[in-house]
This record gives C-alpha cells, structure tokens and sequence, in this order.
C-alpha cells in the first residue's frame, strides 16, 4: 500500500508498504503531477517498508507511467529513497546516474529524519541555458560585389542560417561576387547546421555564382581541405595567413569599409 505524508509543499513523501499495486502506482504519480503543477521544482522522499513488495500489476503500471515522466525531468530536483533492501538501493543507484539532473540518494532506515531534512530542503530555481553569443559576424566592404563575414566561436545552425540570409540577395545578381572569411577563433561546427536545407541550396547556387574566396587565418586542416576543394571547382579559393589579411582583401578586389557589426 502507499501512505502519503505530510510535508512541505514542494516535497512529495510517501511511505511503501505490503503490496504495492496498480492503484497505488496511479496515486504515486498523481501526487507527483499535482506538486509539479503549483511548484517549480519538486523533490521526492520515499521510505519503503521491509514488508513492501511489488505485483505484476504494479510493475507493469510503474514501467509505463515512469515513460510518461521523461519530459518533466527538468521539474524534478532531488529524491531520497530511505530503504534497507539492496536491490532496490542499487536501483535507485543507477537511476541517479541515468537521470543525472536528478540528485538521488539512498539512506538507510536509521537515516530517516536526516532523509525527509534534505529532501525538504527548497530546491534550487531551474536555471535558464544562457544563449550563446552569435559566431558569425558580417564586415562591411567597400564593394558591392564582396561580402565578407569573420567566425569567431563555434558555427551552430542559427549562424548558418544567418550567412545563408546575407549571402541570398548576392546570389541573385548578374555578375559573380567574392568571399572573404576571416576566421579569428574558429572552434568547429555542430554538424547538423552543415546539413541545413537552405545552406545546401544557397551552395548549390553558389557554385556558379562564386568568383574568389579569401579565408584568412585557417587552421591546418582546413587550409589541406580547401587546397583540395579548390582542386574541383570553378571558383578560386585561396587560404591566407592572419598576417596576409590586407594581401587578402586586395585579392578579392575590396577593403573592410567599417569595424565588424
């Protein structure tokens, strides 16, 4: 059976005991669903009883109901489980590595009142991922035939999709354009934002369109990768040293007119 206990309003605490069934299942995450919808984050306290033990039933409810759980993750803060059987401490155990967000811990019965003290401690408020600054900056050139833009960061679809923006209204003019990239600190690229649709469409177009490409300060790697680009296409790419940059500009027939935006 399963008791519920009273305390603070962010903590669901139970007590396990006999047979535990469908119908306490059931009421288990109920309890958990009507804490979740009037607090931020709710944390967990779980004393199962010597005598506790599940029924098919039971298990088969627990299985599908702990699916149904995985996007309110984030809203889970800590649980502790008080508990003398090992099995169940190894589970718990293991679940706390998978569901790192969550901090779990086991304690043993004699443990209980320092158990229900740290879960009933208020949780932390759920912190917001901080956005990441945009790595690719657009410089103005004194050409209307040249876009230049500089890499500073890690490329992720966002600045890809950016660069495919910018790139579009050179594109469809008559007369082929120029590239400079300065790449200032480069550090890779999330390989899904390479397989953006319009990106692959804009290089597509690109490929008829391009005239030179002046990328300053590559890292190894990519001045061997280009040398071997530009070994197949019909555009003109050439890898410049940071130290060759006005060598650059003068290549693709075109100087910076202002600082990066």
């Amino acid at each position: 059976m399963l008791e519920v206990l009273e305390s603070p309003k962010h903590l669901v605490a139970m007590r396990l005991s006999d047979d535990l069934t469908a119908s306490d299942i059931t009421a288990a995450y109920y309890a958990a669903e009507k804490a979740v919808k009037s607090n931020d984050r709710v944390s967990f306290f779980v004393e199962v009883d010597p005598s506790m033990k599940f029924t098919v039933e039971g298990l088969l409810k627990d299985l599908v109901e702990s699916v149904n759980q995985i996007g309110k993750l984030k809203k889970y803060y800590r649980a502790a489980l008080v508990t003398d059987k090992g099995w169940m401490a190894a589970l718990a155990r293991v679940e706390g590595l998978v569901f790192s967000s969550i901090d779990v811990r086991v304690f043993a019965h004699k443990e209980r009142a320092k158990a229900f003290a740290w879960a009933s401690e208020t949780p932390e408020p759920i912190r917001v991922p901080v956005e990441p600054e945009p790595s690719i900056r657009f410089i103005q050139t004194t050409s209307d035939n040249v876009f230049a833009y500089e890499v500073d960061g890690r490329l992720r679809e966002r600045d890809i999709k950016k660069v495919v923006e910018e790139m579009k209204p050179y594109l469809q003019k008559d007369d082929k354009f120029n590239v400079l990239a300065r790449m200032k600190h480069f550090r890779g690229f999330d390989l899904i934002a390479l397989l953006d649709d319009d990106l692959l469409r804009v290089k597509f177009k690109a490929a008829s369109k391009l005239g030179k490409y002046a990328i300053v300060g590559p890292k190894p790697w990519m001045r061997n990768l280009l040398e071997l680009v530009n070994s197949v296409t019909s555009s003109e790419i050439k890898a410049f040293d940071v130290t060759e940059e006005a060598a650059a500009w003068e290549w693709v027939g075109a100087q910076q007119a202002l600082l990066a935006e």
